[in-house]
């Protein structure tokens, strides 16, 4: 990940992190795996073969097509891009956290018009960064083909003024939580003025695991302890559900100084640790959503079976760039 600033809790830890976890930009290419979309020319696309009948379920190819737009989102029908996903093997709880109600319109380089599905928290966002008319980089997914359209999942978009992060040079230098290098550090790090300073919960959530060793190991990028750590899930009414994780604690306490349990129920501003000795809070969130699934077969291997780490196969977005509101549906996207 690309550094991050570092910034101050001191003793209103609850309230600053909050605040700062209420900010709601769309997430930037720092958190996207551009790398696994293979460029493809969408009048090329548009040409390839497709059923006489029916619907055929593709192997969810992700795709990165360059295209001019056409308007904005619009309502459509998803049912078959959920069932087609269901059939091509993602879970039905990832299915059920997506969230898509409409689509986009877009132009190939000879003129040649489709819809495409689109995720809300990046529907959201067009009218604000992207005049109708401008040329736009897509990265989408091809769910199914019928003979009348192709159904394509647009996960997210970059104009001409973005900037991939594999664009960026590698930054190998330690994070301010000294658990990471600058370009794998999967979260947000946070100062406090001293020690045993009160950490609060995002939000209401359930208590999914909890790191008691000072020395947890971090044995993959990303994934592993740099010491005591709370892992919180929250469930939005939509269906959404987000983790959070909570690093770096001193004392693993609930709100009125009880030990913590995994299985807890807490609610958003409770206390759920305190701030360690070194004085940081190095802070991760990661939405359940596809395309946010890590398919690494190290993870497989390691925590594949192990239930209470189901929370490391989401990638971490940027806490201050993610409009987890939009997401849980408790409010349309905003820039």
């Amino acid at each position: 990940m690309p550094p991050r600033v570092f910034r101050k809790l001191g003793l209103l830890a609850v309230s600053v992190l909050l605040a700062v976890l209420s900010t709601v930009p769309r997430a930037t290419a720092a958190e996207f795996n551009f790398a696994r979309y293979k460029e493809t020319d969408l009048d090329e696309f548009l040409a390839r073969r497709r059923p006489a009948s029916g619907l055929d379920v593709v192997p969810m190819l992700p795709l990165k097509l360059d295209v001019t737009l056409a308007s904005y989102g619009k309502p459509c029908e998803v049912f078959a891009l959920k069932q087609s996903m269901l059939m091509g093997g993602i879970s039905k709880q990832d299915i059920d956290a997506l969230q898509v109600s409409s689509c986009i319109r877009v132009r190939s380089a000879k003129g040649r018009e489709l819809d495409v599905y689109i995720q809300d928290v990046v529907s959201g966002f067009l009218p604000n960064e992207v005049p109708i008319g401008s040329k736009l980089s897509l990265y989408a997914i091809h769910v199914y083909t019928t003979p009348q359209e192709s159904g394509l999942l647009v996960n997210e978009f970059l104009t001409p003024r973005s900037f991939p992060r594999a664009d960026k040079p590698a930054d190998r230098a330690m994070t301010s939580c000294g658990c990471w290098t600058q370009d794998e550090h999967p979260g947000v790090d946070f100062a406090a003025d001293k020690p045993g300073a009160p950490v609060a919960a995002m939000a209401d959530g359930v208590v999914v695991k909890i790191e008691t060793s000072e020395q947890a190991p971090a044995d993959l990028p990303g994934i592993g302890g740099c010491g005591r750590y709370v892992v919180l899930k929250h469930t939005y009414p939509n269906g959404g559900i987000v983790y959070t994780r909570y690093v770096q604690l001193g004392r693993i306490i609930g709100p009125k100084g009880e030990p913590l349990a995994v299985g807890a129920t807490v609610k958003a501003k409770d206390t759920i640790g305190e701030i360690g000795p070194n004085k940081v809070l190095h802070f991760e969130l990661r939405p359940v959503a596809p395309g946010n699934t890590t398919t690494d077969k190290v993870w497989a291997e390691r925590y594949g079976k192990m239930p209470d780490m189901e929370w490391s196969r989401y990638e971490t977005v940027d806490p201050e760039k993610f409009d987890v509101a939009s997401f849980g549906g408790v409010r349309k996207a905003t820039k």
